[in-house]
């Protein structure tokens, strides 16, 4: 395992309400305010974990609406996240979720609210009712893969990361977080390499921290290779 350290980024998700009703983002898709918060994790300090990526065409499935006053409901617990009351943003979330449980937005936000307060069993329950809503949400499906690898279930990891990217090739955090498990947890450096690649291309430009990755892993297998 590694000894040095990383930040997790944790979820930052504010869905309207086309990424309520449990729509992946996608590139020039309407709906998704993204942004990111950090926490210490014992990993490697220049190798971060993505939350989501808001890339590549969506995977189209069936809307239903939001009923009665739950669209009001929903953005005012969005503007309770952006003030940071995440209690108060919970409490809505929890009552949006009990009326309209079809709906994936509301449990992946509602997830996030757990990850601030540290409850990963919680956050890990409400990204599977998203997935019960709509099992192509690549929002849940890459954080599912961040708490695996954090629980050392890194086949599981891989699997969720292999699901968002079947579901959503252009997704590109999964992609990054792909890489990141086989490089530092899975020893698979060819893979991983791929994999970093992968993200590359689905970056609307190449990320130049990735870009180095890319360059030591490339020395590294070289060297293997020789031996």
């Amino acid at each position: 395992m590694p000894s040095r350290f990383t930040k997790v980024w944790l979820l930052w998700l504010v869905l309207l309400v086309s990424a309520c009703a449990g729509v992946p983002g996608g590139k020039g898709k309407p709906g998704v305010d993204a942004a990111t918060s950090p926490q210490t994790a014992p990993d490697q300090p220049d190798k971060i974990e993505a939350p989501r990526a808001a890339l590549g065409p969506a995977v189209v499935v069936k809307v239903p609406p939001l009923r009665g006053g739950n669209q009001a409901l929903f953005e005012r617990a969005v503007q309770l996240l952006r003030d940071n009351k995440v209690e108060a943003a919970q409490v809505l979330l929890l009552e949006l979720t009990e009326d309209q449980p079809e709906l994936a937005g509301p449990w992946v936000n509602l997830a996030y609210t757990y990850l601030l307060a540290e409850d990963d069993v919680a956050a890990q329950q409400a990204l599977q009712k998203a997935l019960s809503a709509n099992d192509k949400n690549c929002d849940a499906l890459n954080q599912l893969g961040v708490l695996a690898r954090r629980q050392g279930d890194f086949a599981g990891a891989e699997a969720y990361y292999k699901r968002c990217i079947a579901a959503q090739p252009g997704y590109a955090d999964a992609y990054l977080n792909l890489g990141i498990l086989y490089e530092l947890y899975m020893g698979r450096l060819g893979e991983a390499l791929a994999a970093y690649n992968d993200f590359q291309v689905a970056m609307p430009e190449p990320d130049l921290r990735v870009s180095g990755w890319v360059l030591d892993l490339e020395r590294r297998v070289g060297a293997i290779a020789q031996r």
